[in-house]
């Protein structure tokens, strides 16, 4: 019997390394999971504030409209609706930067988190392929010691005939 031709391109991980490298990949997947929450959280946050301060802001315009139309100042009403739009439009800018920043972050984590899961899927995969390999090396041992012995007795009986004669 010979040799088999393959030889298993890397050793097997062992148990305690592959327990470890599993429980590091759970720790990833588990913290990427907590930051999209997080960032979930905040986008909500934002948006309800939003929400309050346009409400705000609707209040506030038609008190000014209400005003106006009490006082019969159109103009002085008019000017106070638009020096609130003034003052309120870039602070609504501002929040609404800032949400379409934490969606862009929360759209990039979970495309983050979607490739450790893939390279954590792949890593997996490789390791039952390279248990698969060296349990298939494993069984081919004992023919290969089988083989090794039957050449030394076949050797060996050679031998002592040739030697004998």
């Amino acid at each position: 019997m010979s040799m088999p031709d393959r030889h298993p391109v890397s050793p097997a991980l062992s148990d305690a390394a592959l327990r470890e490298t599993l429980d590091l990949l759970g720790q990833v997947v588990a913290s990427m999971s907590a930051r999209i929450d997080r960032q979930g959280e905040k986008i909500d946050e934002q948006e309800r504030l939003i929400v309050m301060m346009t409400e705000a802001l609707a209040d506030t315009r038609d008190a000014a409209r209400r005003a106006a139309k009490q006082t019969d100042a159109k103009t002085y009403a008019g000017q106070m609706v638009e020096a609130l739009d003034a003052n309120l439009d870039p602070l609504f800018r501002k929040l609404q930067n800032a949400i379409d920043g934490l969606y862009r972050q929360h759209n990039d984590t979970a495309h983050r988190l979607r490739q450790l899961e893939q390279a954590e899927r792949e890593g997996l995969d490789k390791l039952r392929q390279e248990l698969a390999s060296a349990s298939a090396w494993r069984r081919k041992v004992p023919v290969i010691w089988a083989g090794a012995a039957g050449l030394a007795v076949v050797l060996t009986v050679g031998l002592s005939l040739v030697f004998s004669a």
